[in-house]
């Protein structure tokens, strides 16, 4: 005969102590991974993003120093009456971040070049005054309207900083989060005053070739300078005035630089009048010298106007405008 010995399991204890044992240890490693996860992953990858932004605006203000330089040389090479070879600078640009395996995603960006951007008038300059042309002591008057299109943008997808976009818009480094917008390098814009006569520079960058890259990678933004033309107006008519007008997204930045720029160079410490109507949809500065229109009003393009109009003084203007053809990486087009 065969004894069977029953063991009643709900009352055994001998593996309890392993049980519990793997339990606290499986505790111990999820609290650590959650600490990761939530804490220093986070942190961690904040600031990486927040570094990453700051580089893409030095390297976009490579970018912008690269086509100065050409700009100025192919200048010199028209004044010293040589011909001007065009030649082509490559500048790098860092799109996004890679991700930590596991914990973090990469955060990706998106470059692009438009001439054009996302609609017709979306990122175009225009420059339109009257002046006065003589010949034999006698006032011709005449007029001049000139045009610029083109953008070269960052659009960075951070996950923890927020997003935003670094763009080359005619001249200028914009830095635009959800935070604000801000020129970070400054155009071609100058103004200076004497007793009589109020001497302003601006330039006009039009840019040509699109062209896109997305990802995390480094890619190469290749500009050729390939014509510039620079010509002084005398005699400007102070009405209308040198008016210059800006379709683009980023024309919050672009008021605030004018603003600043125009009350600086002349002095303005209070403006005669600044109105703000439609609820901030639409803001306006007018001095005896200039006047700022700020337009934001839904549905429709934002844009920025700017009327150059001293009555008391006289006017010399020099519009300098250049021409740029744009490649991006290894898909380049540029001629």
């Amino acid at each position: 005969m065969v004894l069977v010995i029953r063991r009643d399991l709900r009352r055994d204890e001998r593996g309890v102590a392993s049980t519990v044992g793997t339990i606290m240890a499986l505790l111990v490693f999820l609290t650590f991974m959650s600490l990761i996860v939530n804490q220093y992953v986070p942190v961690w990858m904040k600031d990486s993003e927040a570094s990453h932004m700051d580089g893409a605006v030095g390297q976009f203000a490579s970018l912008k120093g690269a086509i100065d330089f050409q700009v100025l040389g192919a200048l010199m090479a028209q004044n010293a009456g040589k011909i001007f070879v065009p030649l082509t600078t490559s500048t790098p640009v860092t799109l996004g971040l890679d991700g930590v395996p596991i914990f973090s995603s990469p955060t990706t960006g998106q470059l692009t070049a438009s001439p054009t951007c996302s609609a017709a008038a979306n990122c175009t300059w225009t420059v339109s005054f009257d002046y006065g042309i003589e010949v034999g002591g006698i006032s011709y008057p005449s007029s001049v309207s000139a045009n610029a299109s083109g953008q070269i943008g960052l659009t960075i997808n951070n996950n923890y900083y927020p997003r935003g976009d670094v763009v080359y818009d005619n001249g200028a480094v914009i830095r635009a989060q959800s935070d604000g917008q801000v020129v970070v390098a400054a155009p071609v814009f100058q103004v200076t005053r004497s007793v009589y006569n109020l001497s302003v520079a601006f330039g006009l960058v039009s840019l040509y070739q699109p062209g896109s890259a997305s990802g995390t990678s480094t890619q190469i933004i290749d500009t050729n300078v390939f014509g510039v033309n620079q010509q002084t107006y005398t005699n400007v008519a102070s009405s209308p005035g040198v008016v210059i007008r800006h379709y683009t997204p980023y024309a919050q930045a672009w008021f605030n630089f004018f603003n600043t720029t125009l009350a600086t160079s002349l002095k303005v410490t209070t403006p005669t009048s600044y109105i703000v109507t439609g609820g901030g949809d639409i803001v306006t500065v007018t001095s005896s010298y200039y006047t700022i229109q700020l337009n934001t009003l839904p549905g429709s393009s934002p844009w920025v106007m700017v009327d150059i109009n001293p009555s008391t003084l006289s006017m010399t203007f020099t519009l300098q405008q250049a021409f740029v053809n744009v490649g991006i990486g290894s898909g380049s087009n540029m001629m």
